[in-house]
């Protein structure tokens, strides 16, 4: 038998196969087209001008401006071009018929599966100023958080890339000019002198091959950890890095709070807001562990206790959401839970900046005091022995 099944994920086909008594032997992935559908890159549209978008959106609505001219009017106020696009291509297929929902999820390739989920909710329930509200803090929340870890990644990256230009320039334009002389001398060497000779000879005499090493060893890393199981192996050794394991335990917890107190305010399921916010953590572990817990789930047990048994998030979390469930407030406790966690991923990651500073400042004086020492310790000698 063979036939096309609309769905989110595989997940979603296989549960819908096997509650008709199928199973499933081969399944390609296709997507519905529009007559303007966008075909340009796969990547999703930022967080920030998904917020913006959602905001005007909303304020239109609100206004009472019908649907059609609404995003007529979202067209002509964006910047982002492939967002421009998008709206083109949605309001061409409301005015064909479709469904707000279903014509933004033929592009969910560039638009978040939370999105659509929460736009579908707010048309059946007849609020969907209120989900755009919902979606654009949702968004705003996110760029922030982004930013702020971007922002503390910057300051390595920087270092590293400094310190790296330093080296490079002392062993191909210094060393070199102090090797002509000790060959001159003639005066035996020390072993780091040696050492930091050899490998100036290297780079200036061989850096063809050492460029395509290192192009070799990123190609191949990037090449791992874009496979599954490389992508499964990064993203668990974020948990056992003693200086990050925190900041990564307290970013996802603030992500996965969040997007579940965005979905269940609107009513849409627990097993179904846990997909989607699985997609939006951003770690490979943490969404298998949640694929697990929305099994759990649909086996009965209660939404804390899931959480719980993934073992990688703090048990503060676990806690919040199990007297959430106890009192019938969860979205609410949800709500302050990923509060409480923003703040603290950016006092984690402010901390963890201020450690990261002097340590890398540390290592980059080592690295040029090596150098400086394998260029003073033989000068020294001769100095003591005339």
């Amino acid at each position: 038998m063979e036939g096309i099944i609309e769905a989110s994920d595989r997940k979603e086909v296989v549960n819908t196969l096997q509650s008709k008594s199928l199973f499933l032997l081969k399944l390609n992935e296709i997507y519905p087209k529009s007559s303007t559908d966008i075909t340009i890159g796969s990547a999703k549209l930022p967080k920030r001008v998904l917020a913006v978008f959602c905001m005007q959106f909303s304020s239109i609505l609100k206004a009472g401006v019908p649907l059609v001219q609404a995003l007529s009017m979202l067209e002509d106020q964006t910047e982002n071009e492939k967002l421009k696009k998008i709206i083109q291509a949605v309001g061409e297929d409301l005015q064909r018929g479709r469904g707000l929902s279903q014509a933004l999820s033929i592009h969910e390739r560039m638009l978040p599966g939370l999105m659509v989920k929460m736009i579908e909710a707010g048309e059946v329930s007849g609020t969907l100023d209120l989900s755009l509200d919902r979606l654009a803090n949702h968004f705003e929340r996110e760029h922030k958080l982004a930013r702020k870890i971007k922002s503390a990644m910057s300051y390595p990256t920087v270092v590293c890339v400094i310190a790296l230009l330093v080296v490079v320039f002392l062993l191909v334009f210094i060393v070199p000019r102090f090797s002509a002389f000790f060959s001159s001398v003639g005066e035996d060497l020390p072993g780091i002198t040696k050492f930091m000779v050899g490998l100036s000879d290297f780079f200036v005499q061989r850096w063809m091959v050492l460029v395509g090493i290192v192009a070799l060893v990123f190609v191949a890393f990037k090449t791992y950890k874009s496979s599954e199981k490389g992508r499964l192996s990064w993203d668990s050794l974020k948990f056992k890095l003693p200086l990050f394991k925190k900041t990564v335990v307290w970013v996802l917890a603030a992500r996965l709070s969040r997007t579940l107190s965005t979905l269940t305010v609107t009513g849409i399921s627990l097993t179904q807001s846990l997909r989607i916010a699985s997609k939006v953590v951003g770690n490979r572990l943490a969404e298998y562990k949640l694929n697990d817990a929305e099994d759990q789930i649909k086996q009965g047990r209660t939404l804390h206790m899931a959480i719980s048994a993934a073992g990688i998030f703090p048990r503060l979390l676990v806690q919040m959401i199990k007297i959430g469930e106890e009192s019938g407030t969860l979205d609410q406790l949800l709500d302050k839970t990923a509060e409480y966690f923003e703040d603290e991923a950016d006092m984690v990651i402010s901390r963890l900046v201020t450690i990261l500073q002097p340590i890398l400042l540390v290592f980059v004086a080592v690295i040029v005091l090596l150098i400086i020492l394998s260029v003073l310790l033989p000068m020294l000698s001769m100095y003591q022995s005339v």
